[in-house]
Order: C-alpha cells, then structure tokens, then sequence
C-alpha cells in the first residue's frame, strides 16, 4: 500500500507591488501553522521518504519549517508542474515516483491540490492553508495511481 500526502502551503502574505505571485513569502502565522503541520506528521508517524515541492518561496518556506519540527532527513524534489501546471501534470509526476517510495508528501497550491486530491479519493476534500489529506493508494506501482484509486484516510487542518 502506497500513502500518499498532500498538503497545501501555509498561509501566505500579501503580494507585494511589483512582486510575483511565485516570490510571494509564508506569514509568521504561516510558519507557525508549517511547524504544527511537521509536528502532526511526525506524532502519527507520517514520515515521508520523498518530498516533491513547488519551487515557489512560500511552498519551500513551509517545508522548512516543517521540516525543522519533523527532525527528519528526507530526499526533497523542487517540480516546477506543481506551481505551473494542472492535475493532469500532477498524476503524470507521481507517475515517475519509484515505486520503492511508500509514503510520499506533495506540498503545493490551490486550488490545483483540492482539485487532486477530491478526484484520487474521488470525493470533496477542501484545503485551508497548511492542510495535509493523507491518501491511502492501494497498488504496488505510482504509474497505476488513477482518480478513483485512493481512499481518504485522514486530513489535518489547523
């Protein structure tokens, strides 16, 4: 069995005049909730061996801080389809994770990671900000991952 988590940045600032929405940084509350998200996920524990994250400031912001509150070392992937593209995009990366990975964490954005995840557990999952759904994905291989293949097992949500 495959557990996939997705999670959605932690809440971001304000876009700053002439600042690109890709630039745009985490709130201090925002590192907070990023902190709190870690701590959760190494309680449970849901300590992934692969991280796939948007390139974006505030995706790589939250990541860090919940990193720093996981005290886990695990490979990290910056995939510029996370932020740029669709979840056709999506299902195609995870398609390229190896199958040694069993627990897997995408960080990235709305609404693009709502979209995702409602249509792998094919059912309505909302995302706030720093929300993780984890995803039970019962086949041996990611390149089988299909909408309709997961069964939400849980969400976190500050």
């Amino acid at each position: 069995m495959k557990n996939l988590l997705l999670m959605r940045h932690a809440t971001a600032a304000e876009k700053q005049i002439g600042q690109t929405d890709f630039d745009r940084e985490i709130t201090l509350y925002g590192e907070r909730q990023a902190g709190e998200a870690g701590l959760w996920l190494k309680n449970q524990p849901l300590l992934p061996e692969l991280i796939l994250c948007s390139p974006s400031v505030r995706t790589q912001m939250t990541l860090q801080s919940m990193l720093e509150q996981m005290e886990h070392q695990v490979p990290v992937q910056l995939e510029r389809d996370i932020y740029y593209g669709s979840e056709r995009d999506l299902l195609n990366l995870l398609h390229g994770v190896d199958d040694e990975v069993d627990m897997l964490l995408v960080v990235g954005h709305n609404p693009t990671i709502s979209f995702f995840a409602s249509q792998l557990a094919h059912e309505e999952v909302s995302f706030s900000p720093a929300t993780i759904a984890h995803l039970h994905f019962n086949g041996y291989s990611w390149e089988n991952l299909r909408n309709g293949t997961c069964k939400l097992h849980t969400i976190y949500k500050e």
